[in-house]
């Protein structure tokens, strides 16, 4: 690849002897990860697109211009908030919960780098993906989260990710939650650069013992590319929820990989995605058992709309030592338009045999007879529309316990599900 050869020039400037090395790591495998991209992204032709319309080995300096500072507070929701510009983190426009360390990895003592060092792309997919790949190669500085032992954060913490002044934006987060700590995210990506722009997230999440995380993440990249991975690694009677909307965004690629590792680790992975127009939606996901008497619980729920794609691929690995696993796996989507589709492949591959797991997805259109039932009643079309589509979505805002969150998303998907109707 012709890639390559630039890869290996910025992997040469990494002064970090360790993190060169783990680059290193990851570029002599990239010939793999590429070779993976035609399977892995059947349905979803982003890198050859974004590669035509992008210099994705572009170099960013770290800079901010006022317009930042004037946009960013009417996305900020919380009390606790972190606020990046163009993948760079700015503490001076955050604003910091107590017991939790915020630093970026230049910024960390030699103790906290050790601790770091030992978790970084150990678990992530930059040996499988070809946007890891790169991410884990390319960004600079990447940010660090640790939450102390059995700190429980009531205020969930709101992540901004503003894209403003390049073409290529690489963010990049570890998240480590230690020992009965408890703790809720909410991640945004803001869009103020008006042209084009493609941008890549990877986050790597390590959850110890009996620690909980609640995930949220808002999606709404109108005409842009977006990938981001989540990769999350749970020790035993840890427990993981996951909520991931998408409501707009030329081609966005989601990829969730789970690996629950020890015994009693659970998960719940919930997303909802309505797309209009011509954008592209891929989500991937992945949920390892490797260890007795987990559960995992996945549920992924759509509607397509104009020329829109719609992409699910789920996959669930029971191993041989994982008995007394349950496992379920869902998605279900509705389709508007003569001209919007979706690929759907449910996956699971099972080498226990003292288990539970199920799959299945569904396509469809809106049921004629449920909008003839409401429109008997004396409701519009129009109205009858929006309260079934309303209704469908509904099941995975329930599983929000957070009041407060609910309300938010349940505000996000109301406005998104009001386009369909304007049509």
């Amino acid at each position: 690849m012709n890639i390559t050869k630039d890869l290996k020039k910025l992997v040469s400037k990494e002064e970090d002897i360790n993190l060169k090395n783990k680059k290193t790591d990851i570029l002599d495998s990239l010939d793999l990860t590429y070779s993976l991209q035609k399977e892995e992204y059947k349905y979803t032709p982003l890198l050859k697109i974004v590669d035509k319309k992008f210099d994705l080995l572009k170099e960013n300096k770290d800079q901010i211009s006022q317009k930042s500072y004037e946009e960013v507070a009417k996305f900020v929701n919380s009390k606790f908030y972190l606020i990046s510009v163009d993948g760079y983190f700015k503490s001076e426009l955050s604003n910091i919960p107590p017991k939790v360390k915020i630093k970026k990895y230049s910024e960390l003592e030699r103790e906290e780098k050790d601790t770091f060092e030992n978790m970084y792309q150990k678990h992530d997919d930059s040996k499988s993906d070809f946007f890891s790949s790169l991410n884990s190669i390319i960004h600079e500085d990447c940010l660090t989260i640790s939450v102390d032992s059995n700190t429980v954060l009531k205020e969930h913490i709101t992540i901004i990710n503003i894209n403003e002044n390049y073409d290529v934006n690489n963010y990049r987060k570890m998240i480590f939650c230690d020992k009965g700590s408890e703790i809720s995210i909410f991640e945004r990506f803001i869009n103020l650069k008006s042209d084009e722009n493609f941008s890549s997230s990877v986050s790597e999440i390590y959850q110890a013992e009996n620690s909980k995380l609640n995930y949220y993440s808002a999606q709404d990249f109108k005409e842009n590319y977006h990938y981001n991975s989540i990769n999350v690694f749970q020790k035993r009677d840890s427990v993981s929820n996951f909520f991931t909307m998408s409501f707009s965004g030329s081609i966005v690629r989601n990829n969730l990989n789970i690996c629950l590792h020890d015994k009693s680790c659970y998960t719940n992975m919930y997303g909802f995605y309505a797309m209009n127009d011509k954008s592209l939606i891929d989500n991937h996901t992945s949920v390892d058992h490797v260890d007795e008497n987990s559960l995992s619980n996945e549920h992924y729920k759509g509607i397509m709309g104009g020329r829109s794609n719609g992409v699910f691929n789920g996959k669930i690995f029971v191993r041989k030592k994982a008995q007394k696993t349950n496992a379920f796996q869902s998605n279900n989507n509705i389709i508007l338009s003569d001209k919007s589709k979706v690929n759907t492949k449910p996956q699971l591959e099972i080498w226990a045999d003292d288990v539970k797991c199920s799959h299945g997805c569904t396509v469809g259109q809106m049921d004629d007879d449920a909008i003839f039932y409401l429109m008997s009643r004396g409701i519009s079309r129009k109205d009858s529309i929006s309260l079934l589509l309303s209704a469908f979505s509904s099941e995975i805002i329930e599983k929000i316990t957070d009041e407060k969150m609910k309300s938010l998303l349940t505000e996000l998907i109301k406005k998104q599900l009001e386009k369909f109707n304007d049509e």
